[in-house]
């Protein structure tokens, strides 16, 4: 009877460990639907729609995204990042479980709109882990203006080249 309840006891410790080595999703801040679209939304005037579009695909591809999807009629483009996340510590504590995050995946949506004079651009960005079989082991909205700060600095740039031709 005891043999069995060591076994028993030493596979539930494996196994509350092996469960405890799933990767955490970073986490959102709490910030209203305004708040959120402000850091998301910057508007531009005195350019060309299609300049902001080509702007917005160069920065994104500056930035090491690869363009999914882009449309200038729906003034929509979409954009993925990976970045590999695995160690091979990870890869030898959890491969028992047959799955365990390898990539942590950035999604950008950006919308292009015209508003009479000014052209406004709003970006989303994503985040999410996948699994080394390809599964989604997480998602959360980016709300760090930063990372946005970042974007439409590119964006400017790029406005700003095409503007001066170089």
């Amino acid at each position: 009877m005891l043999p069995n309840f060591k076994k028993f006891l030493l596979f539930f410790c494996i196994l509350s460990f092996l469960s405890s080595c799933v990767p955490e999703p970073p986490p959102v801040r709490e910030m209203s639907m305004l708040q959120i679209r402000e850091i998301q939304t910057r508007e531009y005037e005195n350019v060309k729609y299609n300049e902001v579009i080509k702007a917005v695909i160069f920065s994104l591809q500056d930035e090491g995204f690869t363009i999914t999807q882009a449309s200038s009629e729906l003034g929509l483009v979409t954009a993925i990042k990976d970045i590999e996340e695995v160690d091979k510590w990870t890869q030898f504590w959890v491969g028992a479980q047959g799955s365990y995050q390898t990539i942590r995946r950035l999604e950008a949506n950006v919308t292009v709109k015209e508003l009479g004079k000014k052209i406004k651009v709003r970006i989303s960005l994503v985040a999410k882990g996948i699994s080394n079989t390809g599964g989604v082991l997480w998602s959360r909205p980016i709300q760090d203006a930063e990372n946005y700060q970042k974007l439409f600095f590119h964006i400017d740039k790029a406005l700003f080249l095409e503007k001066e031709k170089i």
